[in-house]
């Protein structure tokens, strides 16, 4: 378990640091954006990988035993990440994650009328649901952890995109967004469709535990 907890520090500490304008500044101005962003994601991925690896060698310690709802409680939530997902991949979105902004209407802002950061809280969504039908200590610490860092997400994004767009275009398209539920579109209804049944479908080769169990 020590090498969990060193591992998600270690995580965290990459994350939070570098958000730390002063020094953010500091780096960008010797290394340049790109290739301090370049960085920054090669180094996540490597650290990102080491927690899972942690994770999935941590001794077992039973919290609490897996109740059906509990199953089915993630299947439910998993199927709105997905299109949290999708959606923020495939629209316009100047405050967050995912396409970009090239091409945002407010008027017809897609997924952003729900929320301006959909990846950050559909991985919200995934890893606070996912700690529910695991009921032990190490999935507590990296699933919540996880989600955490998706809550703390935004601030970071905020100040970052403010930076970007300048406050005055960021505060005008803050005030044009419409809000409300979002459209979609028949195409990203039937990706996220696709995309839920294939994370369910490979959940168990992949994560060695059956999402569904049929009887």
């Amino acid at each position: 378990m020590s090498q969990l907890l060193f591992s998600i520090a270690v995580f965290l500490a990459a994350h939070v640091v570098p958000s730390y304008q002063p020094l953010r500044q500091q780096l960008v101005g010797r290394m340049g954006e790109r290739p301090f962003m370049s960085a920054y994601g090669v180094v996540s991925l490597v650290l990102f990988i080491w927690v899972i690896a942690s994770y999935l060698n941590a001794p077992y310690v039973e919290l609490w035993l897996m109740q059906t709802w509990m199953r089915h409680t993630v299947l439910l939530v998993m199927f709105f990440v997905c299109l949290l997902w999708v959606c923020a991949f495939s629209q316009p979105n100047p405050f967050s994650l995912g396409k970009g902004g090239k091409g945002y209407d407010p008027v017809r802002p897609g997924i952003v009328a729900l929320t301006r950061h959909p990846a950050l809280v559909g991985l919200a969504g995934w890893s606070f649901s996912h700690i529910l039908p695991n009921g032990d200590l190490a999935s507590l610490l990296f699933f919540g952890t996880m989600g955490a860092l998706s809550l703390y997400g935004p601030r970071s994004m905020v100040q970052k995109r403010q930076r970007q767009l300048e406050y005055e275009r960021w505060q005008s398209l803050m005030d044009q967004t419409k809000r409300g539920w979002p459209q979609i579109g028949l195409m990203r209804w039937i990706a996220t469709v696709l995309l839920y049944i294939g994370l369910v479908i490979a959940h168990e080769p992949v994560i060695g535990v059956a999402p569904i169990y049929w009887p």
